[in-house]
């Protein structure tokens, strides 16, 4: 009778860590869709800049040097945020490590069997468990979340100065210094 108690509190024991490894794992994945967001945001903001500086490019007589600045910084920002949505294949790492929750990895096996048998095993050892699980948090986080927030940083960063950059040179073309060069 005690051994059947003690087994159950072992199921449950290993039931929640597995809820709270998932639960990382749902964190991760949820920011990295956060940043998607965001990126995609940005790469709405700075097309529309784009687009309309360029027809206003064709347009004025003046602020020329100012909206090709404009302009510039726009594009690179949006192809940065683009970047952030879909990583290039050298910033996402492809050769390390998948955990065997990894799509990939699944897809790999020969038969739906195979994988089973591979997942019975993986699921019947607790530290295997555990070892799959922090695998796949860990590369959520270093190849998938992090490249991301990288290039989404960047993008903001290359918008803010094209802003600053611009702001400057539209004072100087205001006070007609482009003129006397």
């Amino acid at each position: 009778m005690n051994d059947h108690k003690e087994e159950g509190q072992k199921i449950d024991d290993v039931q929640g860590k597995v809820a709270f490894l998932q639960g990382l794992t749902e964190k991760i994945i949820d920011s990295t869709r956060t940043i998607d967001n965001h990126a995609n945001v940005m790469v709405g903001l700075n097309t529309a800049i784009f687009v309309v500086v360029i027809s206003m490019l064709f347009e004025v007589d003046h602020l020329r040097f100012t909206l090709g600045v404009v302009a510039f910084f726009s594009i690179i920002s949006a192809v940065a945020a683009v970047f952030a949505i879909r990583l290039p294949r050298l910033m996402s790492h492809k050769d390390y490590p998948m955990s065997i929750f990894h799509t990939r990895k699944i897809a790999g096996f020969d038969s739906a069997e195979q994988y089973a048998q591979a997942l019975h095993k993986t699921l019947y050892s607790e530290k295997k468990i555990f070892e799959e699980y922090a695998r796949e948090a860990y590369n959520l986080s270093k190849y998938y979340y992090t490249p991301k927030r990288r290039m989404l940083t960047w993008s903001r960063y290359l918008f803010l100065f094209g802003v600053i950059s611009s702001s400057m040179f539209l004072l100087l073309e205001r006070m007609h210094w482009f003129a006397i060069l």
